[in-house]
């Protein structure tokens, strides 16, 4: 039984008795008590620290926002699309008993999209989850499996959040990390992750703002009037009237990859970093403990000039950091799609370290040896390429896009007292939109570019041998 839509409303998004705060993008946003003391918590406050885009910055000077208001926006459009399915007569109708949006559900929800991102550490998505040094190892856990250790840390404060969540928002704290995490298949975790999830459209409006471009427009609430409950799969549908708002929303997700999140400069500083800890583990001028410790309770401020004082012992590398540091980016020199070279090769380099570095290598030793023994004296090193490969993960998560579905009414349809004469169909097979699987297959692959990189003073002897260059990628 759903319960009263009044005190319902009151009783989980809260009246703005606290007053309100105010985020680019979406403007005011209600203050709750619980909602004010997870804001105020030291645990949440550290996301202030943490930029949204690492280093896109140094191409797009306003793209200093941070995980703190991004995860606000999305708390901000989970409460709408909630309201959306507990005040609409039709949405309530859809609901099941095993996929019903009472209170208990809703404020989990809230709580599980506001702290989605409590995680986080400096450049996460740049070191998480791949090997890292040249035994192929991970060094850095996923950011999501970091929730339960924020969620529960006290530090200084009285209270933990687990604590605030237990006792101001009246949910299970375990439960909340658990939505977070994804790993259990939980009734509402495809609403925090997902086609449709609110954090998708909050970063890509806000990504878009703060860097002052135009591919990130999307009409965000005529998508979540779209909204109705897919009880059979447990997650969000749409309606045809959401089938225009979602096409923006996938083009958006494409440029913003293409131009923003994939731009030459914003990777080429990645690779720095990457390359610069790979040699710090390889040679021993740091540890994986010493380089966690440093990274996981980190700002991106705080983070190089860390790096900087833990890095004590000289590496072959080391004035990556410096180049990090100022701003001194490698060049692009050569760029070539993933179908013009051997997949083997390219699968190497990118499940392996230890192979993408020793190909660095050669292009390196190839470089220098045309060099003047003078030019040898000052800067032979082993560190002048590096070589960008994208990761198999996709743009688009095409298995969740795959089980999307479209709610579609008959012609004459009335929606009073027959709420339930429509029919779910794969949005994938629906005939309504060009965008499939198979077309955001291609969409993507075009888009997957191989790059090589040099040291600025290298460029010139790198354009002179990219024949060379394209057989050592291919080897």
């Amino acid at each position: 039984m759903i319960v009263n839509t009044k005190s319902f409303h009151l009783a989980v998004f809260g009246k703005p008795e606290s007053g309100f705060i105010r985020i680019p993008v979406w403007g005011h946003i209600p203050l709750s008590e619980p909602l004010k003391a997870v804001l105020s918590h030291p645990a949440f406050l550290r996301l202030k620290g943490i930029r949204q885009l690492s280093f896109a910055h140094h191409v797009f000077p306003g793209a200093t926002h941070t995980r703190f208001e991004h995860s606000i926006g999305v708390y901000h459009l989970t409460k709408l699309i909630l309201e959306r399915l507990v005040q609409s007569p039709f949405a309530k109708a859809l609901q099941s008993a095993s996929f019903r949006f009472d209170e208990e559900a809703c404020r989990t929800i809230l709580a599980s999209a506001l702290l989605h991102d409590i995680g986080h550490y400096p450049h996460a998505h740049i070191v998480e989850r791949i090997p890292l040094n040249s035994k192929d190892e991970i060094i850095f856990q996923d950011h999501q499996e970091l929730t339960k250790h924020f969620l529960f840390e006290k530090g200084t404060h009285e209270n933990s959040l687990a604590d605030i969540l237990k006792s101001l928002w009246k949910v299970n704290p375990v439960t909340v990390a658990e939505m977070i995490k994804g790993e259990k298949k939980l009734p509402f975790s495809k609403i925090i992750s997902g086609t449709l999830d609110p954090d998708k459209m909050d970063y890509l409006m806000r990504d878009a703002h703060h860097c002052n471009i135009p591919y990130g427009e999307i009409d965000i609430h005529r998508l979540i009037e779209s909204f109705v409950p897919d009880a059979k799969h447990k997650r969000l549908a749409i309606t045809e009237k959401g089938v225009a708002p979602l096409e923006s929303l996938m083009f958006a997700k494409y440029m913003m990859m293409r131009n923003v999140y994939w731009h030459h400069t914003t990777r080429t500083f990645s690779l720095m970093l990457k390359r610069l800890l790979q040699d710090a583990l390889d040679e021993g001028a740091a540890t994986p403990d010493a380089l966690r410790s440093v990274f996981y309770p980190n700002s991106d401020e705080r983070l190089l000039t860390d790096l900087n004082f833990l890095f004590q012992k000289k590496f072959n590398s080391r004035d990556l950091l410096s180049g990090l540091m100022d701003r001194r980016p490698y060049k692009r020199i050569h760029e070539i799609g993933e179908s013009e070279l051997p997949e083997m090769s390219i699968e190497q380099m990118r499940i392996s370290a230890a192979i993408r570095k020793k190909k660095e290598i050669e292009i390196s030793t190839l470089l220098q040896s045309q060099v003047s023994k003078r030019e040898k004296a000052t800067k032979l090193n082993s560190h002048l390429a590096l070589i960008d490969i994208p990761s198999r993960k996709n743009i688009f998560d095409h298995h969740d896009f795959k089980e999307l579905q479209l709610y579609k009414l008959p012609p004459k349809f009335s929606q009073v007292g027959k709420e339930k004469l429509g029919t779910f169909v794969p949005f994938d097979q629906s005939g309504v939109s060009a965008f499939t699987t198979h077309f955001i297959s291609e969409f993507e692959a075009s888009s997957r570019m191989i790059r090589v990189l040099v040291a600025p003073v290298f460029e010139m002897q790198a354009v002179k041998n990219i024949r060379e260059i394209r057989s050592i990628l291919c080897a």
